[in-house]
């Protein structure tokens, strides 16, 4: 996806809890960390505990590891690799691999992704 020269918000939503059938992989092109947002439902991430608005309220809820082998191993609910662009969606949180969770989204141009570009909405 790509989006326009203004600030973008990428929506994450399905009505109900998240499974990656109903998402796959999006690959952004240009998201601009600072200007563009995440936009992910409270209701589809249920493991997230950050209130509804701009930003993460929690720190357990996003993390930055190194490549994707460390992703599946992390605490975080969100996970955003900086090798690879790669956001995930860890379900379990401390457990074994994502629960429920994968692969969300591919940032192409490697942004340096932080809490303040994600937004929760109910």
């Amino acid at each position: 996806m790509t989006g326009g020269t203004e600030s973008d918000r990428f929506l994450y939503s399905s009505g109900r809890a998240f499974t990656s059938n109903d998402f796959g992989i999006d690959i952004l092109t240009d998201f601009t960390s600072g200007i563009d947002k995440l936009v992910l439902s409270k209701n589809t991430f249920r493991a997230l505990t950050s209130v509804v608005g701009d930003g993460l309220s929690q720190v357990s809820d996003f993390t930055t590891v190194e490549d994707d082998d460390l992703a599946a191993t992390s605490t975080a609910f969100l996970v955003y690799s900086i090798g690879s662009g790669s956001l995930y969606y860890n379900q379990n949180g401390s457990a074994a691999g994502f629960g429920t969770g994968a692969e969300l989204a591919n940032l192409i141009n490697l942004p340096s992704l932080t809490a303040a570009d994600l937004a929760i909405v109910a």
